[in-house]
């Protein structure tokens, strides 16, 4: 297996990404390809250079570059030399913690679409109490349609029920209440649909509450409320992490009670950490396409290309292209 990093996406580029591919590399025993400033990529790799293949790309995609015009103006980038290597089938698996937009771009139009997918979506895994939960669409679709959200619950059924291996998967579509004429025209329509094409699957609204209890294993929605409710997540998250942490820094009695359930504790903030799980898949595109959180650091890369790995390994690919949409 090969998987194929872009070594200059992120805030911590290229640095980070490097570390994290060295740990996913020992970790996973795999071919990875880093491709970026291959002087830049030799230097931090030092005595593991030969450990890896590097392919040069003289561009870097920045944050503040426009999706379209990065991929039209910036051809020798690492986000565009990554997604061509895919599609010559030169890797696996493509992973990048660099700019979501550009990368969902280049991705639609070098790898194109498959075949019956009118929109490609962007992913996001949720830990909940559970297990995890994949939430659709994220962000890269800010309108949507009907059509569109059987289409994205459709394939994240598909992600999860291969991921998680669980036999019985329950979808729920974004709302402001749980009764079924609640919502916008969209909801509204989507809600019809949904309930016809998954029968037994489709467990109705559900409401932002019902996010980390794990009731759900799918949650479909608009990118607009998506992204929202997952940049909310997000910061409930670090703000109750620090939180537990002040409270246990408090005193001496908060520091010495810390040391009784440690390893319990932690064992427990885990599932919430983003970083155990490092990235999430564009469904939709014709190749394995890992995004990961522009701040990841060593770990959430090394994680993200094991998302990539497993992606492969549970031929993501084939199973969505097989599917009636």
């Amino acid at each position: 297996m090969k998987i194929i990093v872009d070594a200059m996406g992120g805030d911590y580029a290229p640095q980070e990404i490097i570390e994290g591919a060295i740990l996913a590399k020992d970790e996973l025993n795999i071919d990875i390809v880093l491709v970026g400033k291959e002087n830049i990529i030799k230097e931090y790799l030092n005595k593991r250079v030969n450990d890896f293949e590097i392919v040069n790309a003289d561009e870097v995609v920045t944050i503040n570059d426009k999706p379209i015009l990065s991929f039209r103006k910036k051809k020798n980038s690492s986000i565009n030399i990554s997604l061509n290597l895919l599609k010559q089938e030169k890797g696996d698996a493509f992973v990048s913690c660099g700019n979501t937009g550009a990368i969902l771009t280049a991705s639609y139009f070098i790898l194109q679409k498959i075949s019956g997918i009118n929109r490609p979506t962007q992913s996001a895994i949720i830990p909940t109490l559970k297990g995890l939960m994949v939430l659709v669409d994220s962000g890269a679709n800010i309108d949507a349609n009907p059509t569109n959200i059987v289409e994205w619950a459709t394939m994240a059924k598909i992600f999860i029920k291969l991921f998680t291996k669980k036999e019985k998967i329950k979808i729920g579509l974004l709302n402001i209440g749980e009764e079924e004429e609640k919502g916008s025209e969209l909801t509204k329509e989507s809600y019809k649909l949904l309930k016809d094409k998954f029968k037994n699957e489709f467990k109705g609204n559900m409401e932002g509450k019902d996010f980390l209890y794990g009731d759900y294993d799918v949650c479909v929605t608009d990118g607009f409320t998506g992204n929202v409710a997952l940049k909310t997540l997000e910061g409930e998250a670090t703000f109750f992490l620090n939180l537990i942490k002040n409270i246990f820094k408090k005193n001496l009695l908060t520091k010495i009670s810390y040391l009784f359930i440690k390893k319990e504790l932690i064992n427990n903030l885990k599932k919430f950490d983003y970083e155990e799980y490092g990235g999430s898949p564009i469904l939709g595109v014709n190749g394995i396409v890992i995004v990961g959180h522009g701040r990841s650091k060593r770990k959430s890369v090394k994680n993200a290309i094991k998302i990539a790995s497993k992606s492969v390994d549970i031929d993501l690919l084939n199973n969505l292209k097989f599917e009636k949409y």
